[in-house]
């Protein structure tokens, strides 16, 4: 076999990523997606593969065009639907099992998403975005200078744009002859849609309340006769829903959401039930005292199911840095039924329900397919095998999970990712990662290959998951709301301590390093402390009282930062990166795409104005286009991020001693200062 070599940045062409997985009606089989990134179009590819759910034989492409996804089997499991650009918009097409092109079925000016086949196998529901617009490249003559009014505080989103007239509803298509009907109409934004099991209705969630353009992620779960009719609120406009579900009999719905109001971002999104024909919807997750995936969104594929026998679910949730499947019965009684040092990102149950096929992903193991039997875990089986290929002529180091003490006492874990030749004994060079938030977790799988560039050059990383991280009980993760930049630094640098105290990190090489919330730690640490050669601050909020003005979700601002600037302004100051700039000695790279939404990209232009202004070492890379989320960066970005991190950490690293001669004394207290 052939020795392996260390990472480098342009492996991100070799990682694929494995979602969405759907199991045949018989359970034999299993769809899924695989995208990768293409480096002759500077963009994602994504793909229909189908496979053996028992993993005996290799997976088959069953989709070729570069942006197919959404696989979704007919009821008598002959064929598959799925959604695809190929038609310019993403439209839904239909594809027989045993081979045959694939038949376009709708053809919606704006494209389709969220694709559902009815229970008799005649229909498929969709979302649709219906109203009148005019691209900006075809507007001609007054209306390429009309102005943009806005009236409302929710106009924006990250990853989606500026909202203009257009809104999204239900549809139902017939398979055979294209047929469409409309459900939903009005001012709504209605999505997530789930057929009830006899095939009369269709469930849905939208926020139809009155001050629904005032705020954000707030829904219900509604229902709607298949035929048409008047749709029918069930939950109570106390939170959100996303992705209703219904019990095999029929008599609940499940969703992921909460009655949190909106202080939803800093509590455990729930997996609640309400009774189909209405009544008040429970958690049964709560128990767990443990954040449910799936809320706001699917963003790899289902979170949770039901069993056959209706009488519980299975969800994930995040446990301290892994997300594990859970299986929790109707009075609330819930445990773990797969789990392991992994993430868990999308499941599905075999229609027996003795089996999970699912998608997971760990630093230093790729996302794959795997099928196990719930309980015990037994007969686990690789499926899509799609990384085979990266990690047979790549070596990656170990991952390793830490726990310190912060000053107050308070134990808080990271995790360490190791140079593959890693010794005991050595010092390295250190590499914090601050996680996004602040309510995430580490070990984060989208800045997998930054964490691996870096090990492969003999950094060991530090990826901390300080309070208000989000898998270590609600109580935690509300430790950071109205303290940002509180006894959440005093978290990272204790983490940084204790590798220095073990004799793992050097003192004297330590950098630090964030996007997003953890571009604002990174910056806050710069002002705080001069221990580290070099930062690099992505995307990072710097003022937080801007930040409330031009971001896409100022109401998450006021609750998390203890009410709004105009109440609270002495704090707001106090804790904006940019006020403490000025006792800044450390080299700093900035990182930001122009389309960013949700951290603005003049954030980053406060922070390189101050630094320059004052003749402090500072550089700034503006990425065009993008959005805040790593998704919608183009894959050339993301490896000259990479590249960069690696440059700007090795052109400030301390210079080699020579042997033979004694360190200087004012080196000695340089050191010291950054300690």
């Amino acid at each position: 076999m052939p020795r392996k070599r260390r990472f480098r940045p342009d492996d991100i062409y070799l990682i694929k990523n494995v979602s969405d997985p759907q199991v045949s009606p018989d359970g034999r089989q299993v769809a899924y997606c695989v995208s990768w990134p293409d480096r002759e179009s500077d963009s994602t590819h994504v793909s229909v593969y189908v496979a053996p759910a028992d993993g005996r034989s290799p997976a088959r492409r069953f989709s070729h065009g570069t942006k197919d996804h959404s696989p979704r089997w007919s009821p008598d499991g002959r064929y598959l639907a799925f959604v695809s650009d190929r038609d310019e918009k993403s439209q839904l097409f239909v594809a027989p099992l045993d081979g045959g092109e694939a038949r376009q079925v709708t053809k919606r000016k704006w494209g389709i998403s969220q694709p559902a086949w009815s229970p008799d196998g005649r229909r498929v529901a969709y979302t649709a975005r219906t109203g009148p617009f005019t691209p900006p490249k075809e507007r001609k003559g007054l209306e390429k200078a009309a102005p943009v009014v806005v009236r409302d505080l929710r106009y924006k989103l990250d990853g989606v744009g500026f909202f203009d007239r257009r809104r999204t509803h239900i549809f139902v298509v017939d398979v055979e002859t294209g047929e469409e009907t409309q459900l939903t109409r009005g001012d709504y934004f209605d999505d997530h849609v789930a057929w009830s099991p006899n095939g009369r209705t269709i469930a849905f969630v939208s926020d139809r309340e009155r001050e629904r353009n005032q705020r954000q992620w707030r829904t219900d779960v509604w229902t709607v006769p298949a035929a048409g009719g008047r749709p029918r609120k069930l939950t109570r406009s106390r939170g959100s829903a996303s992705h209703p579900c219904y019990s095999p009999d029929g008599k609940f719905i499940a969703y992921a959401g909460h009655e949190h109001g909106d202080a939803g971002v800093a509590k455990n999104p729930q997996l609640m039930v309400v009774p189909a024909r209405g009544g008040a919807p429970r958690s049964v997750s709560a128990g767990i005292d443990r954040p449910v995936a799936g809320w706001p969104a699917f963003f790899a594929g289902r979170t949770f199911n039901w069993a056959p026998n209706s009488r519980s679910v299975y969800f994930l949730a995040a446990d301290r840095g892994t997300v594990a499947v859970y299986q929790a019965g109707l009075r609330g009684d819930a445990g773990k039924a797969l789990d392991g040092e992994r993430q868990i990102e999308s499941f599905v149950l075999t229609p027996d329900g003795k089996r999970a096929v699912f998608t997971a992903v760990w630093p230093n193991r790729p996302w794959e397919l795997y099928s196990a039997a719930l309980g015990d875990g037994r007969r686990e089986t690789n499926v899509s095998r799609a990384n085979d290929g990266f990690l047979g002529r790549v070596a990656l180091g170990d991952v390793r999970r830490t726990a310190c003490k912060a000053p107050d006492g308070l134990t808080i874990e990271s995790f360490v990712m190791y140079p593959p030749d890693y010794k005991r004994g050595r010092r390295y060079p250190l590499a914090i990662n601050v996680h996004g938030g602040p309510h995430s977790h580490h070990p984060g799988s989208r800045a997998m290959t930054e964490f691996h560039a870096l090990t492969a050059r003999g950094y060991v990383v530090l990826l901390p998951n300080p309070r208000g991280s989000t898998g270590y009980g609600e109580a935690f993760g509300e430790m950071v709301v109205a303290d940002w930049a509180g006894g959440d630094y005093d978290d990272i640098i204790a983490a940084a301590d204790a590798l220095i105290a073990r004799g793992i990190a050097d003192p004297e090489r330590q950098y630090i390093g964030g996007y997003s919330y953890g571009g604002y730690m990174s910056s806050w640490a710069i002002g705080q402390t001069h221990r580290f050669r070099a930062a690099l601050v992505g995307a990072p909020v710097s003022n937080l009282v801007s930040a409330f003005g031009t971001g896409d979700i100022p109401l998450v601002d006021i609750h998390e930062l203890g009410g709004l600037p105009q109440e609270n302004m002495a704090f707001y100051i106090e804790r904006s990166p940019v006020t403490h700039l000025a006792n800044c000695k450390t080299p700093v790279l900035l990182i930001h795409h122009e389309g960013d939404l949700r951290c603005p990209i003049a954030q980053s232009e406060e922070i390189f104005t101050a630094l320059k202004a004052m003749g402090k070492e500072v550089e700034f890379v503006r990425y065009p286009g993008g959005f805040h989320t790593y998704n919608t960066h183009a894959p050339s970005q993301a490896k000259d991020r990479v590249e960069r991190t690696l440059a700007w950490y090795e052109s400030h690293a301390p210079k080699p001693r020579r042997k033979g001669r004694a360190k200087p004394k004012p080196k000695r207290a340089k050191a010291a200062a950054r300690r």
